[in-house]
């Protein structure tokens, strides 16, 4: 198993691209707000009442964020926070503008696609990068008919080796014994699945 999870990290890491692509994005946002968001009063007061970034991307800013600027980031947060449940104040529900980013870039990308629904390049170069269901499914909800199936059949392959998993474990054919391949398919099942 624990060489299923290091094949997992590894294909997390060179995952979907237009997933890496929106990730990119919001981290762009938050290099911004580490770096200079102390400068920007407004800003400051627009995440203390969103109540700050979800954990995954208040990772990316602490890994971006200079210690000052940090600092006096996160106790505005902190401070506004801690205040609010001394006055007996319901909790913030986190509203994570890094994520409001990368939506909104998620929204681009399905109007670029609109757009380029008749452009054959565009639709091949798209068919040849990396992606999740999520995205799979924003490309061909917007394409005709006949240039969905390229897309589903790249990965038909993938739901045979899964089939052929589910086949062999079958009392009459567990003999046959699973191949590498067939192996590589829940990984690659999971990467699929797995998104932003």
């Amino acid at each position: 198993m624990s060489g299923l999870l290091h094949s997992l990290k590894e294909l997390r890491s060179s995952g979907c691209h237009l997933c890496a692509y929106e990730r990119f994005q919001a981290q762009r946002f938050l290099e911004g707000i580490a770096n200079d968001g102390i400068n920007d009063p407004p800003l400051r007061q627009r995440l203390r009442q969103k109540g700050g970034f979800c954990p995954r991307h208040l990772e990316v800013f602490v890994d971006h964020a200079r210690v000052l600027s940090s600092a006096i980031l996160l106790e505005d947060l902190v401070s506004h926070r801690i205040e609010r449940s001394r006055l007996g104040k319901a909790s913030i529900p986190t509203h994570c503008e890094a994520c409001d980013i990368e939506r909104k870039t998620r929204d681009n990308l399905a109007k670029s696609i609109r757009r380029s629904k008749d452009d054959r390049q565009f639709l091949n170069f798209l068919q040849e990068q990396h992606l999740c269901l999520s995205h799979i499914e924003l490309i061909t909800h917007q394409l005709p008919e006949i240039m969905r199936y390229p897309f589903s059949e790249k990965y038909q392959q993938v739901l045979d080796h899964l089939a052929e998993i589910i086949r062999k474990h079958d009392y009459r054919f567990i003999a046959e014994g699973i191949g590498d391949e067939e192996t590589k398919s829940i990984q690659k099942a999971l990467g699929l699945l797995s998104s932003s």
